[in-house]
C-alpha cells in the first residue's frame, strides 16, 4: 500500500543481514497472498478514499481509535482472511523469525498465533508516528513505535500490548550528509532555500498549493518537488511550473537520500515512510496540509515530539519558511531534534529485543484431526501415545534433568487440553508457568516401591491417564536395569501429535541430529489441514469408505471397564524382515501386518474370526507437512485374512487389500470426513468423532513408522532400541506400532490388562511367524 510499507521491509532485512550475516530473509506481499486482485482492489480503495472521500476516511480511521469493539471486528475480519492465506506461505518456509511491516499482514499474524499455535517470534514495525489501533496487536511478540510519545497511545489503544521504540526503519543510506556536496550533484544553488516536496509513492494532495506557498515564503528559494508514481500530478505541475527555473519537478526518485540531504527542509503530507527517512538525514520535516486519518494523527504526534512543524492553515507554510529564513537557529533546532531522534536507537537492538522477548503464549482451538482424540477419550479408554526408549550406558548416569531437555521439544507439553462444551470448541490453553521438570518421574527397579521389572513399569506408566488439569504430557526415568542400561518413558495425548510427532521432538536434540531429516523439531502446523484432496480422489474414496460398511465380530473386542493394559515388547532384525518382504514380493509395512495377520490367527486359534478389520493411520505428510506437529493423518481399514492358508498366500491377500485401499483415495477421504466435521456445531462435532473412531469400523489400530537407520546417542549414551506405543481405540482389545530403528524393526503391543496373556502370546508368535518365514525364503534361494 504505498511504497513505506517496502522500504521499512529493506531497511528491517539489512539490520537483520547486519546482526545475523547468515540470514536468509524471504518476502511476503500480505496482499498478494491474500488472492488474486486483491491488492490492485485496496490499493484502488485506498487513493480514493484519501483523495475523494476524505471525511468517510477519518471517519473510518477515528472510529477504529474511537470504539474498541469497532477495532476489534475490524481485526477479526482481516484476521482470518490475511492469516489463512498467510498460513502455507509459513508453514512453506518454516521461519525462525516474522517481521511485518504492514497492518493486515500484523492481523494475520495475530490471528495464527491465536488460532493456528504460531510460536516463532513476531514483530511489527509500525512506520506511521501514531500507533493506530490496526497497527498494534496485543499477542505478537514485540509492537515497534517511531518514538516515545507513541508508546502511550499504542498502550491507550491496545491494552497489553507489548511495545518498544525502534530506531526509524530506513534504509542505511538515509544518514547525515554534506548539504553542499550533495547540492553539486544536483545542480543546486548552495546559498538557496530548497525545499524538497514529496508526499510518497502515490503523490497524494494538492501539490500546487504546497509549491505556491514555499515560493512565497521566499521568492529566491528552490522547490524539488517529488510526484512519485502519480503521473496525473507530474503533469499538472510541470505545466503549471514547467517554465519556472525555481521549481523542478521530478517522478520517481532513486536517490531520495541525496535530495534529502540536500535539502534545508522537506515537506510532505502523510508522516510515513518520507518523513521517517528525513529525520535520518537530520533534515527539518514540514507537515502541509497533511491528508485525511493517518495524516493528521501522525503530524500532531510528530509537532508534540518536537520533530515537526504542521502547516495546516492557508498561509502557514509561507509564514514558516519566512520565520526559518528570518531566525535560521529556529531550523536548525528541528535539525538537531531530528538527529538527536535518529541516533538514540539502532534498528539491530529492536530486532535483538525482539528475538529476546518472552513469547506471547496464547491459547488456540483445536483443528479436528486432533480434537478427534479428546472428544473419543474416556477415563477408561485414554487416548495417549508415547515410546520407551532404551539407553546403553554413557560416559555419565542419565537424569531426570536430562530427560526434561527432550521433552522440551515436544511441542504443547506447555499447556492443558480442554474438551469444549456444547458451544465451545476443543482446545489448547497455555500453562501459566511451564516446568517441564514436573512432567518427570523417576523409579528404580528392585527398591522397595519400585517396580520389579521394565515391564511392570512400563505397563504401570502408560495404564496411568493424564491428568488433563496439569500438562498434556508426562515422562518417567527408570534406572536399574540389567547391563546398566536406562529407560525413559515418555507418553503425550494424541491430540498434540502423531507418532512422527513424538519422534521428530525427542530426537531433535540427540547428539549430532543438527541438519537430519527424522530429528526436525516440529512446530504447530499453521495450515493443519492442507489443501483438498482432488475432486476425483475424493468421491473415489468416500464411495470405498461408504462400500466398506462396519467390521466384523472378534474375541479382541470387547468394552474397555479399565484404562489398565499391557504392553509387549517384540524385537525383529531388520534385514531379516526386509529380505523377507523381498522374497515374497511385498513391502515391509505389508509383511509386517501379514505377521500381525498370522500371529494373531495362532493366538486366537478356533476363536480366530475369518476376517479381521485392520485400521492403520496412513500418512498424509508432504514437504510443508513432514516437519509440523500434530495430527497428518488419513486412516485406511484393511480386512486382514485369518483363515486358515499358507502364509505366504496371506502375504499376497493383505498386500493386495493395503494396495487397493491406499490407491483408491480412502486415506484422503476419510481426512475429509474428519476434517468437515469442524463446520458442525461444537457439541455435534465431538459426538460425530466419537462415533467415527469407535469398534463399529474397525477391531484394531496398527501402524508402522519410519525411524532413524544410523546409531543415536544422548549426552553420549547410545539409544539401543525405541518402542512406539498407540492407544486402544473404544471398545477394541489390540493396538499396535512398529518403526525401523537401526538394525532393528521394534513392534509394541497393547491391550487391556485383563487379555496380558494373550498380548504375550502375540508377541512371541510375531518373531516366531518371521522366523519361519525366513528360514523358508533363505531355504528357497539356497536351493536356487
Amino acid at each position: 500500500m504505498g511504497e513505506g510499507h517496502n522500504a521499512t521491509g529493506r531497511a528491517v532485512a539489512a539490520a537483520a543481514r547486519e546482526l545475523w550475516p547468515d540470514v536468509e530473509v524471504t518476502w511476503v506481499d500480505v496482499l498478494d497472498a491474500m488472492g488474486r486482485g486483491t491488492g490492485p482492489l485496496f490499493r484502488w480503495i485506498y487513493a480514493n478514499s484519501v483523495e475523494r472521500t476524505p471525511g468517510l476516511y477519518d471517519f473510518f480511521y477515528g472510529s477504529v481509535w474511537r470504539y474498541r469493539w469497532f477495532a476489534r471486528a475490524a481485526k477479526r475480519f482481516i484476521g482470518v482472511w490475511s492469516g489463512r492465506r498467510l498460513a502455507p506461505v509459513l508453514d512453506r518456509e518454516r521461519p525462525d523469525l516474522v517481521l511485518s511491516t504492514y497492518p493486515m499482514g500484523s492481523t494475520g499474524l495475530e490471528w495464527l498465533r491465536r488460532h493456528r499455535g504460531l510460536t516463532v517470534p513476531v514483530g511489527a514495525w509500525i512506520s506511521d508516528f501514531a500507533p493506530h489501533p490496526s497497527w498494534v496487536h496485543r499477542d505478537l511478540d514485540l509492537n515497534l513505535v517511531m518514538h516515545d510519545v507513541a508508546v502511550a497511545p499504542a498502550r491507550d489503544g491496545v491494552p497489553g500490548a507489548p511495545v518498544a521504540v525502534s530506531a526509524p526503519p530506513v534504509p542505511t543510506r538515509f544518514r547525515p550528509g554534506d548539504r553542499d556536496a550533495a547540492r553539486r550533484a544536483l545542480d543546486l544553488p548552495a546559498g538557496s532555500f530548497v525545499a524538497a516536496v514529496s508526499c510518497g509513492s502515490l503523490g497524494f494532495g494538492r501539490g500546487e498549493d504546497t509549491v505556491r506557498e514555499l515560493l512565497d515564503g521566499d521568492p529566491d528559494g528552490r522547490v524539488v518537488v517529488v510526484a512519485g508514481r502519480n503521473e496525473r500530478l507530474r503533469q499538472e505541475l510541470v505545466h503549471r511550473f514547467g517554465d519556472d527555473p525555481r521549481v523542478r519537478v521530478l517522478g520517481w526518485v532513486d536517490d531520495m537520500a541525496g535530495l534529502m540531504i540536500a535539502a534545508d527542509v522537506v515537506v510532505t503530507n502523510a508522516g510515513g515512510a518520507t518523513s521517517l527517512e528525513a529525520l535520518a538525514c537530520g533534515r527539518a520535516v514540514l507537515m502541509h496540509k497533511p491528508i485525511a486519518g493517518h495524516g493528521r494523527a501522525n503530524a500532531e504526534l510528530m509537532a508534540e515530539a518536537g520533530l515537526a512543524r504542521v502547516c495546516s492553515a492557508p498561509g502557514d507554510l509561507a509564514r514558516t519558511v519566512r520565520e526559518f529564513r528570518e531566525h535560521p537557529g529556529r531550523l536548525r533546532e528541528l535539525e538537531h531534534a531530528a538527529l538527536r531522534h535518529a541516533g538514540a536507537h539502532r534498528l539491530a537492538d529492536g530486532l535483538a529485543r525482539l528475538v529476546a522477548a518472552d513469547r506471547r503464549r496464547v491459547e488456540r482451538v483445536l483443528p479436528p484431526s486432533d480434537a478427534l482424540f479428546l472428544h473419543a477419550e474416556t477415563p477408561e479408554v485414554p487416548q495417549h501415545v508415547g515410546t520407551v526408549l532404551l539407553f546403553e550406558p554413557g560416559p555419565q548416569p542419565l537424569t531426570a534433568k536430562h530427560a526434561a531437555e527432550l521433552l522440551a521439544g515436544v511441542p504443547g507439553l506447555d499447556g492443558r487440553l480442554h474438551r469444549g462444551g456444547p458451544v465451545r470448541r476443543a482446545r489448547w490453553t497455555p500453562l501459566p508457568v511451564p516446568d517441564p521438570d514436573s512432567l518427570i518421574d523417576e523409579v528404580t527397579l528392585g527398591a522397595p516401591d519400585g517396580p520389579a521389572d521394565l515391564d511392570a513399569a512400563v505397563d504401570a506408566f502408560f495404564s496411568a491417564p493424564l491428568d488433563l488439569a496439569h500438562g498434556a504430557g508426562a515422562a518417567r526415568l527408570v534406572t536399574g536395569l540389567p547391563d546398566g542400561r536406562t529407560a525413559l518413558l515418555v507418553k503425550l495425548h494424541h491430540a498434540l501429535g502423531d507418532g512422527v510427532t513424538v519422534l521428530q521432538a525427542l530426537l531433535a536434540d540427540t547428539d549430532g541430529a543438527a541438519g537430519r531429516s527424522w530429528s526436525a523439531r516440529p512446530a504447530s502446523a499453521l495450515d493443519p489441514e492442507g489443501p483438498l484432496p482432488a475432486p476425483r480422489v475424493l468421491l473415489r474414496g468416500l464411495r470405498h469408505l461408504v462400500a466398506g460398511g462396519s467390521s466384523g465380530a472378534s474375541p479382541t473386542d470387547g468394552p474397555l471397564r479399565s484404562p489398565a493394559r499391557h504392553h509387549e515388547r517384540v524385537l525383529l532384525p531388520g534385514r531379516r524382515v526386509r529380505q523377507t518382504a523381498r522374497a515374497l514380493g511385498v513391502t515391509p509395512a505389508e509383511l509386517l501386518q501379514t505377521l500381525f495377520a498370522e500371529a494373531l490367527r495362532r493366538t486366537l486359534r478356533s476363536r480366530a474370526p475369518r476376517r479381521f478389520r485392520l485400521m492403520v493411520p496412513w500418512s498424509l505428510r508432504d514437504t510443508t507437512s513432514l516437519r509440523t506437529a500434530g495430527n497428518h493423518t488419513g486412516a485406511v481399514a484393511v480386512d486382514l485374512p485369518l483363515g486358515p492358508m499358507p502364509v505366504e498366500r496371506r502375504a499376497e491377500l493383505v498386500a493386495a487389500a493395503v494396495r487397493a485401499q491406499t490407491g483408491s483415495g480412502v486415506p484422503e477421504a476419510a481426512h475429509t470426513v474428519v476434517r468437515a466435521m469442524a463446520w458442525l456445531p461444537p457439541w455435534l462435532h465431538a459426538a460425530a468423532a466419537r462415533a467415527v473412531y469407535r469398534r463399529k469400523w474397525f477391531n484394531a489400530v496398527g501402524t508402522v513408522l519410519p525411524g532413524p537407520r544410523r546409531e543415536i546417542r544422548w549426552h553420549g549414551a547410545r539409544l539401543a532400541e525405541a518402542y512406539p506405543l498407540l492407544a486402544l481405540a473404544p471398545g477394541t482389545g489390540l493396538a499396535w506400532g512398529a518403526m525401523t530403528w537401526g538394525e532393528w524393526i521394534t513392534v509394541c503391543y497393547t491391550g487391556p490388562a485383563h487379555q496380558a496373556p494373550l498380548v504375550r502370546e502375540l508377541g512371541a508368535n510375531t518373531a516366531a511367524v518371521l522366523r519361519e518365514l525366513a528360514e523358508r525364503a533363505e531355504g528357497t534361494e539356497e536351493g536356487a
